[in-house]
């Protein structure tokens, strides 16, 4: 149980909890800590734009 449960929502899990560090970092952060968030909050969107067009 434990195997499909991560197999289905391991990716979406850990898309949302980078998403959730770069909104936090964006917002909080100055300087590096900005850069990481843009970083995080890039990833995503990289994922699904490489996906779309597999």
């Amino acid at each position: 149980m434990k195997k499909s449960f991560l197999k289905l929502w391991g990716m979406p899990i850990l898309l949302a909890v980078l998403s959730l560090f770069g909104l936090i970092a964006a917002l909080l952060g100055e300087g590096w800590l900005d850069l990481l968030g843009w970083l995080a909050l890039s990833v995503p969107l990289v994922l699904i734009i490489r996906n779309y067009y597999k």
